[in-house]
């Protein structure tokens, strides 16, 4: 089911919509437990799909516009339903629904969807395995990993490859269960920790990329999204923490800050280019990388704590 460069679009589309439906289903139930108006359930529901598609699209398009503008033409970069699609596009087209659906209730629904939002992350990358994508390094020769979930087939190069797509559905999945489990707290709480938490782990995800990832020369588009939205998390929590412990709060902004130069500095050293870290090897660099994210979800949960638990609004 599974095979690298090789596109299975019914079973890509039947992830997309086991995911959608779940997602919409439990984000409407959630809502209307929560009080939220029938008519801003309605318009979220149809709002949510149209936004994410659109701006995951589009996003992707403004990635490399000049490349797009010359093989295609401007109308292909409202064309969602075609090829390409940026996962932080989709992220923010989310949100936009939300808020477009919800007005000033757009957090309440952000809060309501955040589970759900887990679920079709989950999805979607199921769905990027069926459409032969999500894979990191070859292995090189027979293994016991060299099989599915832990490697996909290329039957190109006849190797088997990392199926990351696994991995980062699992890291989806186990936000959603945390999601549902966890106390609500203050509306969009729920969305903020899917984001931060997220985020945090694809960055080095992304780093081990070896498909048709989006890139800007060597730097990794949605590796530096990613830090990025965990920065924005920081700060939306910093914010909402209001005054006081400002020094625990350039603490956490520091030690975030840390990682993502020791990040890059991994980068780097990947491919030998650090002559201080030259002792690590790829694997003990990308481990490194992955501790330094490990931290940088910590970050998330530390200025979390630092905000507080504070009762959800009526």
């Amino acid at each position: 089911m599974f095979a690298i460069g090789v596109e299975n679009h019914l079973l890509c589309g039947l992830a997309l919509l086991v995911g959608a439906v779940g997602a919409l289903g439990l984000g409407c139930r959630r809502c209307l437990s929560a009080g939220v108006a029938g008519r801003k359930i309605a318009l979220a529901t149809v709002l949510l799909p149209l936004f994410t598609a659109f701006f995951s699209h589009l996003l992707y398009c403004l990635v490399d516009v000049e490349y797009i503008l010359y093989s295609y033409s401007a109308g292909y970069l409202f064309a969602f339903w075609e090829k390409g699609h940026m996962f932080y596009g989709g992220m923010l087209g989310a949100v936009l629904a939300l808020f477009a659906a919800g007005g000033r209730e757009g957090p309440k629904l952000m809060e309501q969807y955040a589970p759900g939002a887990a679920w079709m992350i989950a999805a979607a990358r199921v769905a990027e395995g069926f459409w032969g994508q999500g894979y990191g390094e070859y292995a090189g020769g027979e293994s016991f990993f060299c099989r599915f979930p832990f490697m996909a087939y290329d039957p190109y190069y006849e190797d088997w490859a990392w199926a990351l797509f696994v991995l980062e559905a699992l890291v989806a999945l186990a936000l959603f269960v945390m999601l549902l489990k966890r106390k609500q707290t203050w509306q969009g709480d729920g969305a903020l920790l899917l984001m931060g938490l997220y985020a945090s782990a694809q960055v080095v995800l992304e780093s081990l990329r070896r498909d048709e990832f989006l890139r800007w020369g060597f730097v990794r588009v949605e590796e530096v999204a990613s830090a990025v939205v965990v920065l924005a998390v920081l700060v939306c929590y910093c914010v909402r923490a209001g005054g006081g412990r400002a020094l625990a709060k350039a603490a956490c902004f520091a030690v975030f800050a840390l990682m993502v130069v020791f990040c890059l500095l991994l980068e780097f050293a990947t491919e030998g280019r650090i002559p201080f870290l030259e002792f690590l090897d790829v694997n003990a660099c990308y481990i490194a990388m992955a501790g330094a994210c490990v931290l940088m979800g910590g970050c998330v949960l530390w200025m979390r704590r630092i905000c507080g638990d504070k009762p959800a609004a009526a």
